[in-house]
C-alpha cells in the first residue's frame, strides 16, 4: 500500500512532518509527498496532515481569527479529498486534515477555540475516556451531512469524525505523537 502524505508549508519552505513518515513506517506503509502537480492515481490512499489554517472563504465566512492561510495547501486538501469521494481511496486527516474534510464536505469551523492549543485533554468515545493531545486553536462549528461523530472531548468540540459510507476519518489530536494502537484507523488503508 502506498499513502500520499500532503505537503505543508511553514514559515519559510514545503515540508512533510518526520512523525507522520515514522507513523506510516509503524504500520509498514510506503508513502511518498503529494503536492498539487502529483499524480493522485499513484496512491492507495491519502493523509492530511496538520498545518495552518484554512481560508474561511470555504465555508462562507470572514476572516476574523484564522492565521497563516495558504491557498495551496487549501487547493491541495480539496483535490485530495474530491479525488477520495470519487475513488474511494481511504484517508486520513489530522488536526488541519479534520477541519479540512469537514470544510471541503460542506462543514464549517469555529475559527477560534479556548483550552485546546498545546494542551492536553481527554475525549469520550464509547463511554470510554481517552487522553489526548491539542494543539489547534479551531475545530469543528457545523458538521458535514455526510460525517458522523465518533468522539468528543469533554467540553464539547468535535475530535473523531468517520464518513458515513467511505473510508475517510478524521482525528482532531496528533495520533503520530502518541503512544497509540491505531491498527483500528489503519486496517482501511
Amino acid at each position: 500500500m502506498k499513502i500520499g502524505i500532503a505537503i505543508r508549508k511553514n514559515e519559510w519552505d514545503y515540508f512533510v512532518h518526520q512523525s507522520y513518515i515514522l507513523m506510516l513506517k509503524k504500520y509498514n506503509l510506503e508513502y511518498d509527498v503529494v503536492t498539487m502537480y502529483t499524480n493522485l492515481a499513484l496512491f492507495d490512499g491519502f493523509l492530511l496532515p496538520g498545518g495552518f489554517d484554512i481560508d474561511p472563504k470555504y465555508y462562507h465566512e470572514e476572516n476574523y481569527a484564522s492565521k497563516n492561510i495558504d491557498k495551496e495547501m487549501d487547493l491541495l486538501d480539496q483535490k485530495i479529498i474530491e479525488f477520495c469521494i470519487k475513488e474511494k481511496k481511504p484517508l486520513l486527516g489530522i488536526c488541519r486534515g479534520i477541519q479540512s474534510i469537514n470544510v471541503f464536505l460542506g462543514g464549517s469551523l469555529k475559527q477560534n477555540i479556548l483550552n485546546h492549543s498545546n494542551e492536553n485533554h481527554f475525549i469520550q468515545k464509547n463511554q470510554k475516556y481517552y487522553l489526548v493531545n491539542s494543539f489547534h486553536h479551531q475545530s469543528i462549528h457545523h458538521l458535514a451531512k455526510d460525517l458522523n461523530i465518533v468522539a468528543t472531548s469533554l467540553d464539547g468540540e468535535i475530535e473523531v469524525v468517520q464518513h458515513k459510507s467511505l473510508p475517510i476519518y478524521g482525528v482532531q489530536f496528533h495520533p503520530e505523537l502518541m503512544d497509540l494502537d491505531l491498527r483500528e484507523i489503519f486496517s482501511e488503508f
